[in-house]
């Protein structure tokens, strides 16, 4: 018999024992006593491990939160690198078009060249990503219609330019009415493209 079962025998004696020199009244007492610690116990235990389980479950369920927000970030992240790329293929493939030039292309394809007053690059600047230029094109003497083709055969292009501002006073002279148009438009180009002209 081994040292662990020979003490356990010895308190089991030593509790018959006393068990036995217990009045029936005191032994029925501490019996109920003894059980209603014992079941005290297993409830405190339950009730632990529930608490565990349940703080565990919690921890699981925030970082599975959190998982799900990282893959809709990474998801986000990724379509906005593809739109970024996209992006940049086109501000490429428009790198080396002279914006100046362009616009004069159109006014003379809509049949207004001589009603191209100017077009003057005013700004530029350079955000270390895209380049951004400013140029100021004034326009006289056009009516809507004819304003209307311009504007549609410029945006028709797929040119990367963005009206700014637009101006536009009405003119009248011997009973007819033109327009004279002031318009500020931004081209882009990317930063670090091959040194093409603005586009």
């Amino acid at each position: 018999m081994s040292t662990f079962s020979t003490r356990i025998a010895a308190v089991q004696d030593r509790v018959q024992d006393a068990l036995a020199d217990m009045k029936p009244r005191d032994r029925s007492m501490f019996i109920g006593l003894v059980l209603f610690a014992m079941v005290g116990v297993v409830a405190g235990s339950i009730w632990w491990m529930r608490s565990s389980i349940a703080d565990l479950e919690s921890r699981v369920a925030d970082r599975q939160d959190t998982l799900r927000r990282i893959e809709i970030l990474a998801a986000d992240n990724a379509a906005a690198e593809e739109e970024f790329d996209a992006l940049s293929k086109r501000l490429a493939s428009h790198a080396g078009v002279d914006v100046s030039s362009f616009l004069e292309k159109a006014a003379e394809k809509v049949q207004i060249r001589e009603k191209l007053d100017s077009v003057r690059k005013t700004t530029e600047t350079d955000d270390g990503i895209v380049i951004e230029s400013v140029y100021t094109v004034k326009i006289s003497r056009v009516d809507q219609q004819e304003l209307a083709k311009f504007l549609a055969e410029v945006e028709g292009q797929d040119m990367p330019l963005r009206i700014r501002s637009f101006k536009v006073r009405l003119r009248k002279r011997k009973g007819e009415t033109a327009l004279d148009v002031d318009m500020d438009i931004s081209a882009f180009k990317v930063a670090a493209g091959d040194g093409g002209e603005e586009g």
